[in-house]
């Protein structure tokens, strides 16, 4: 069997030779030093390979060739990811899937349920991509090339045991948790400069306060978007009880609609591709404005704040609302599906008729049910939805987001996602997590950098251009009347016609206004429903 490997057009991609194994290493591992990492793979069985990827602590993907066997590998939450295919007994590797779509012997046969996955939520469902023959991995996998076989394994999973015990000791082992992580970070970053996008929601400020408290000096925060809006606001105050240099980037629709016309966001469009989602795209033009002004040091790492909304809890407040104890398992399967499809699976709403829902709910219970057991105990239900999200949206959408800082050639880190966490939440009971509940309590226990509790407030939002507030209140007062009916109706209207100058991130102004006005009765959701659209019309017409 032979092994084709590519890893061009990403420079954190590192190759070691030992013996006669080659070794591709993207990322950074906490648990082992570079040389112990390739030491240890040159005489690894095969057999042990899920142990030992397992044992690694960090945000990594790793590419094996041995004699014997080869595999490759992503982390926990698909940090980066890895594709393959297969053609006359050989396997084509590539970090950058476009290698191998355009490599002229590639079979081009589109999956059309992938098409309608991208349409309804931005992403596919489970490992597949656009295409039959490209083949992608999960959060937590690995595929062992032998014998002229390929096999897949699931070393780890979002999907734990939940744990009672003492609310007040929850708060404790969350605090210990959440120093460890960063402190384990620091020790890595070494004095290197720091960057934070600072927002005015729980997750910045957890990253900027904690720098803080452990007395990191080598800290700069940014915010951007729209003149005067109410995220720059606050993370200007919060800089500023930090001590931390802060700076604001304006985006404005003339400014932003240059940029996504500009050869360098086409180039990032192909850096960026995965065939698996559309593009993260948020904050990309900043990172180049802050580079333009050199605002950072050219051995710079980002830290942002993603996802703390989902890992602690942020998303099942609706599932658990709508549960019952008293509810069959059967019953309790559909709040599963429908809080899923209503989050996740509504792009548009002309595409939630009942063929494509049927399909849609299948597919999710498919892929969650071959990886979750147990299902029907009374305590659990959060952990099957949350491992949905997980492996789909998560790493095959948000996590994606840190493309935009290695298109620039900046290192991130995730805090957040650290394994720590995974381990941590994938335990706490669904009445802890609701509405972020422990998450929150802790913030305001431990007080980090004093800016939690003092006076600064976390995602007051406000309207943003001025002008638009009566506008839209002249508009919305005629709903009002009609009640639930009126509220739906108004949604529609705002989306289509106000949404456009409402997004103070400007990620919309890649769309044309008036094609999002004759797009009203269709039921649009945000920027990613016609996002989603352009994608893949630029996807086939390729």
């Amino acid at each position: 069997m032979k092994i084709n490997v590519d890893t061009k057009g990403d420079v954190f991609w590192k190759k070691y030779v030992q013996k006669n194994t080659v070794v591709y290493l993207k990322g950074y591992v906490y648990s082992h030093t570079t040389d112990q990492l390739i030491e240890i793979l040159s005489y690894l069985d095969e057999k042990n390979v899920a142990k030992f990827i397992n044992s690694l602590d960090g945000n990594f993907a790793l590419i094996f060739r041995g004699v014997d066997f080869s595999f490759i590998a992503v982390d926990k939450i698909r940090s980066s990811s890895i594709f393959f295919t297969e053609k006359n007994n050989q396997y084509y590797i590539s970090c950058n899937p476009i290698n191998i779509v355009d490599f002229n012997k590639f079979n081009k046969s589109i999956i059309s349920s992938s098409i309608l996955e991208i349409s309804m939520s931005g992403y596919t469902i489970g490992r597949k991509t656009i295409y039959k023959d490209l083949h992608s991995l999960n959060p937590g996998e690995l595929v062992v090339f032998s014998n002229d076989k390929c096999k897949y394994t699931q070393y780890y999973k979002y999907f734990g045991e939940v744990e009672y015990k003492n609310y007040g000791d929850y708060i404790k082992e969350l605090s210990e948790v959440t120093l460890n992580i960063f402190r384990k970070m620091l020790n890595d970053i070494g004095d290197r400069q720091i960057i934070v996008p600072l927002s005015a929601g729980n997750d910045s400020r957890l990253v900027a306060s904690i720098l803080k408290h452990l007395g990191a000096k080598n800290v700069k925060c940014y915010s951007y978007g729209t003149a005067g809006n109410f995220e720059a606001s606050i993370a200007k105050a919060v800089a500023k009880k930090l001590g931390y240099e802060w700076i604001f980037i304006p985006l404005t629709h003339k400014s932003e609609k240059k940029y996504y016309n500009s050869d360098e966001y086409k180039e990032y469009l192909i850096f960026a591709e995965t065939y698996c989602s559309v593009p993260y795209i948020q904050s990309l033009s900043t990172i180049k404005y802050l580079k333009d002004i050199n605002f950072i040091d050219k051995n710079a790492i980002f830290i942002n704040g993603s996802t703390g909304d989902f890992i602690s809890g942020g998303h099942i407040s609706t599932l658990m609302k709508n549960s019952s104890q008293n509810a069959t398992k059967d019953k309790r399967k559909e709040n599963i599906l429908d809080s899923l499809i209503e989050k996740h699976f509504s792009l548009w709403g002309h595409l939630k008729t009942n063929e494509n829902i049927k399909y849609i709910k299948k597919t999710l219970w498919d892929e969650i049910s071959r990886a979750c057991k147990d299902f029907g105990k009374k305590d659990n239900e959060h952990l099957f939805y949350e491992y949905s999200e997980f492996i789909d949206r998560q790493s095959s959408y948000v996590i994606t987001g840190q493309k935009v800082y290695e298109f620039y050639n900046y290192e991130w880190r995730l805090p957040l996602w650290d394994e720590e966490y995974l381990y941590f939440w994938q335990k706490v009971p669904a009445e802890f997590k609701v509405n972020q509940r422990l998450y929150i309590d802790m913030l305001k226990n431990e007080n980090f950098g004093y800016v939690w509790g003092s006076g600064i407030p976390v995602n007051k939002k406000t309207i943003v251009p001025i002008w638009l507030i009566p506008i839209r209140f002249i508009f919305k007062l005629p709903f009002s009347i009609f009640g639930t009916k009126g509220k739906k109706a108004w949604r529609q209207l705002e989306v289509s016609l106000f949404y456009y100058w409402m997004d103070v991130s400007h990620m919309v102004d890649e769309i044309n206004y008036f094609l999002m006005i004759k797009s009203i009765f269709k039921k649009p959701r945000n920027h990613v429903s016609w996002k989603a659209i352009d994608y893949l019309e630029a996807l086939i017409k390729r």
